[in-house]
């Protein structure tokens, strides 16, 4: 009898732990879930150029820890979209995005160390070398070339379509920023259908390059 009694219990605590378990992958997935749909309606007020709205709706993932959306506020206080220009915030949000893996944010704090292509004022000098040298097959440029467009700076409007060309390109080259790229506009939808099988083979892709920002999404969504 105590026996049965036994097993009865050490039944009811498994059921309870397994519960427990899917309850808290389905918390889990909800937030996953609940960060994609304000990431995207954040990305909307970018695309839309709503960037009084854009800022509000970034920062709280920003602070949270979203890398995607700490690359896009440095963008718009380096830049002084829908605010004053600010350099010291800017490059807050590019530090904190740079730690987690996000070349574009690196890329951006570095240049911040000039303060002609930090203003701006030589854009169009950058722009022009980085096709020069993605027209030539250079895979970090098709990659860099790629971004201009995937966040629409550098005097280019935002267009997804060729961003995708350019990173899809460097990719065949083996730019793992570019397999991180391309997944995470297949996951949060950006210029493409929502693709997770997709996503994850960009990303694991540049997970197993060494990409930390693949590595660290991929811990999200799985």
């Amino acid at each position: 009898m105590a026996n049965k009694t036994f097993q009865k219990t050490l039944l009811g605590c498994s059921i309870a732990l397994m519960s427990a378990f899917v309850a808290g992958n389905a918390s889990a997935a909800k937030k996953v879930d609940d960060t994609y749909s304000r990431l995207n309606q954040c990305i909307g007020y970018y695309n839309q150029s709503q960037y009084t709205q854009a800022i509000p709706c970034f920062t709280p993932l920003a602070k949270a820890g979203n890398d995607q959306a700490q690359t896009y506020l440095g963008i718009m206080y380096q830049h002084g979209f829908g605010t004053q220009k600010d350099m010291a915030t800017a490059a807050m949000w590019y530090n904190r995005a740079a730690r987690q893996g996000d070349k574009w944010a690196y890329d951006n704090l570095k240049a911040m160390g000039n303060p002609k292509l930090a203003t701006g004022k030589t854009w169009a000098d950058y722009r022009n070398t980085v096709e020069q040298k993605a027209a030539a097959g250079e895979a970090s440029a098709q990659t860099a070339l790629g971004s201009l467009y995937y966040f629409g700076v550098g005097g280019v409007k935002q267009d997804y379509n060729t961003a995708k060309n350019w990173y899809a390109k460097a990719a065949v080259n083996g730019d793992a920023a570019a397999m991180n790229y391309l997944g995470r506009m297949y996951y949060y939808a950006l210029g493409v259908e929502q693709n997770s099988m997709m996503a994850k083979q960009y990303l694991n892709a540049a997970a197993k390059a060494g990409n930390v920002q693949a590595k660290n999404l991929l811990k999200k969504i799985k």
